[in-house]
């Protein structure tokens, strides 16, 4: 099959989304012909991945959410299109090539298209207010998101959502084609070295000395995006909470995103100790990263999947998440981390210590967290996307 990915996430942003992309065509690129849609941006070092095509397109910023383009066809996009005969359209984005996308599978061409919905938009609205008011403004647009996803997806022949709980609120809200849940796959990096290499130990160390870590002390992770719908500021709360009873603990969140100053600034104010900001680390880099730590943490109750859940868990470490989005899909309660009601601080720092006291249950969870990461190897993630990509031609030869 020749299968167009049009996408409006892209390098050098190492989002889940992206994740996800670059993960689909290194699994399948050896049977399927690949080529990609994406936003041109900045970056040092032109992205390329061997065989594939990829089309950057010219893109403005969107103010609301930094690091976000909106993309535009070029003046030579329709040539493109007609030289590569696509036999499939992959969209993993419901704006700007989103719409491209539909009208090259519906207008253009006649063909069969698949959709992926990655991030819960009506979480992720308030963005169109920078995250100001963000409960809100999430309540008035609510609905009038709800309308627009409808719309937007009842072009498609398949949505695939990479968790059940998506899969279910899509359901429920009215989304008509057929919906299924396709978790995504973990990368190969963090499935295939579970040990610490010279420059892995290198670069451990450095962090080490960077934050002052001492070598006795028992790290807390965050890995991920730091903007306000990833409600670290629960976190941090939670942290403050538990520093006098376990001085010896360090919080290290890894990670870049819009909110990173309001969220150092938060710190500063609530005057915690012990706790560091790493900004950027590559995505090579984070198996050695999460190796350092005893468990992670993540307080958001908006993800779709939540891969650093399962990438944490993929290097044995528990997690502490709250009951909401889809990382109920991951972490089971008191069997390979814990969970907490959203937004309740003392809830979460009560997990916190449970973990920071109790060496035997850190332990256990330990080992069933690596356990549950080992089912999202690459092998089954490929499986269930060629059925979804044979379904989507299914249902579309029978529309003709």
């Amino acid at each position: 099959m020749k299968i167009g990915i049009f996408t409006d996430s892209w390098v050098p942003n190492l989002n889940g989304v992206v994740i996800s992309i670059i993960n689909e065509i290194q699994s399948l690129k050896s049977k399927h012909e690949f080529s990609v849609f994406a936003p041109k941006l900045k970056q040092s070092i032109p992205f390329h991945i061997d065989d594939v095509s990829i089309y950057e397109l010219p893109s403005v910023p969107f103010p609301p959410y930094p690091g976000y383009n909106v993309a535009f066809p070029s003046i030579g996009f329709s040539k493109i299109l007609r030289k590569e005969k696509f036999d499939l359209i992959h969209c993993h984005s419901p704006f700007s090539l989103g719409y491209f996308a539909t009208l090259t599978a519906r207008k253009f061409y006649d063909l069969p298209l698949l959709n992926t919905y990655h991030t819960h938009l009506v979480e992720y609205s308030a963005h169109l207010v920078g995250g100001h008011y963000a409960e809100k403004t999430t309540a008035i647009l609510e609905e009038l998101v709800w309308l627009y996803i409808r719309w937007f997806y009842k072009h498609s022949d398949v949505v695939v959502t990479p968790s059940k709980t998506l899969q279910y609120d899509l359901i429920t809200h009215g989304v008509k084609p057929p919906v299924y849940s396709l978790p995504n796959m973990i990368s190969k990096v963090f499935l295939t070295n579970t040990k610490d290499t010279k420059n892995d130990i290198e670069l451990q160390n450095k962090i080490r000395e960077d934050y002052g870590i001492k070598p006795s002390s028992k790290i807390i992770i965050y890995c991920g995006r730091v903007s306000y719908e990833k409600k670290l500021e629960v976190l941090l709360e939670a942290y403050k909470t538990i520093q006098e009873e376990f001085q010896d603990c360090f919080l290290l969140i890894v990670g870049d995103g819009p909110h990173l100053q309001t969220y150092q600034k938060l710190a500063t104010e609530l005057k915690l100790r012990n706790y560091g900001f790493t900004g950027f680390i590559s995505h090579t880099k984070l198996p050695a990263v999460y190796r350092m730590a005893d468990f992670m943490v993540t307080p958001s109750d908006t993800e779709t999947q939540g891969l650093t859940v399962l990438e944490a868990m993929s290097q044995s470490l528990p997690v502490i998440g709250v009951a909401g989005g889809g990382v109920v899909d991951y972490i089971f309660h008191k069997q390979n981390g814990l969970l907490s009601p959203p937004g309740e601080v003392n809830d979460f720092a009560f997990s916190m210590r449970t973990l920071l006291n109790e060496a035997d249950t850190l332990q256990k969870y330990s080992k069933a967290a690596a356990k549950t990461a080992k089912k999202f190897s690459a092998k089954g993630y490929t499986s269930l996307l060629e059925k979804a990509f044979r379904l989507a031609d299914n249902l579309h030869a029978k529309r003709l």
